[in-house]
């Protein structure tokens, strides 16, 4: 765990947004957040949640699936200036 970071669980996250882990960890297959790993508890830094929180409504909202969701969220941060428009 990186210093100064603060952790939620994945069950944390899921019982505050009434989801089940099952989409968290479907996320987290593909790639579409990281996190840290405590003997068997996942930790999600504080800093991917906004993200999580986002491909969470995606799916909701517009039943966007997995792979949809990261590639939306990649074109997203590119196109709010944290990525490179070239590299698409």
């Amino acid at each position: 765990m990186k210093p100064g970071v603060a952790y939620i669980t994945v069950q944390q996250f899921c019982a505050f947004h009434h989801c089940e882990t099952v989409v968290i960890e479907e996320f987290l297959d593909h790639g579409i957040f990281e996190v840290q790993q405590q003997s068997e508890i996942l930790l999600i830094p504080e800093d991917q949640v906004p993200r999580i929180e986002r491909a969470l409504r995606l799916r909701n909202d517009l039943g966007v699936n997995a792979p949809g969701i990261d590639i939306i969220l990649r074109l997203v941060e590119r196109i709010e200036g944290r990525g490179r428009v070239e590299d698409l």
